[in-house]
């Protein structure tokens, strides 16, 4: 694996991805070619998020880590929405209409859920009420306004 996961391009990419299955299921996609092969792009999506959450929590010293906690934890919570619409009857491979996908999107959905409170404990740990970025520094303020 490379050894500097860029987490803001990588996040980007899964929510792209969750997209993506979001509008095949408004679609009358064919689940002879498709339902497979979204039940798959659901198990790597778990498991990329999984793996980036995983990685994150480990790398400690990274300066923009609270940001892309919360990055990740939004990309969780989009990808929660998606799996509770389908276990609710929304969308041609719902789990009204095909009862199979039932245990796995649940199985998929707890596993969010635990994701979103292991990274909202490790932003809680590591102090997740960092300044914000926008907010001007009193020594930057000085600075702006030296010679006004």
């Amino acid at each position: 694996m490379n050894q500097q996961l860029n987490y803001e391009d990588n996040i980007f990419i899964l929510n792209s991805k969750i997209r993506v299955i979001e509008d095949m299921l408004l679609l009358d996609a064919d689940p002879d070619i498709f339902l497979e092969r979204t039940l798959e792009d659901f198990d790597f999506i778990a498991a990329k998020l999984t793996l980036l959450q995983e990685t994150l929590a480990f790398n400690t010293q990274l300066i923009s880590r609270n940001a892309q906690f919360h990055n990740l934890e939004e990309t969780y919570e989009h990808f929660l929405d998606l799996l509770n619409d389908m276990l609710r009857g929304a969308g041609c491979f719902s789990a009204k209409n095909y009862p199979i996908v039932k245990e796995p999107l649940s199985a998929l959905a707890a596993h969010c859920l635990n994701q979103q409170k292991l990274i909202k404990a490790s932003m809680a740990e590591a102090g997740g009420n960092t300044l914000d970025h926008r907010l001007v520094s009193a020594d930057e303020l000085t600075a702006l306004l030296d010679g006004i």
